[in-house]
């Protein structure tokens, strides 16, 4: 499909996982079947990943102050959101 920018690098985009593993400049990666998949760019803003973990994800800031196996995390209102 068009949003899926990972398919021109070899990789499908990703239909089961919205769990980032690694982010370069092209964009999200995740894992599926043992395998990079490219996290579609719209489902990517449309999913809060963490929301699961009890926080919002960032509306306002995109600097990454912190970065965990869950994904890269912002600071908004005194806590921390998810980018």
């Amino acid at each position: 499909s068009a949003d899926c920018w990972s398919s021109s690098l070899g990789y499908p985009c990703c239909t089961s996982t919205n769990s980032i593993y690694y982010s370069d400049g092209d964009g999200d990666w995740g894992i599926e079947n043992n395998q990079w998949c490219g996290l579609p760019k719209q489902i990517n803003n449309a999913v809060c990943w963490s929301k699961a973990l009890g926080y919002n994800c960032c509306t306002t800031t995109s600097e990454v102050q912190y970065e965990d196996q869950d994904g890269p995390w912002g600071i908004e209102n005194n806590d921390w959101c998810g980018i």
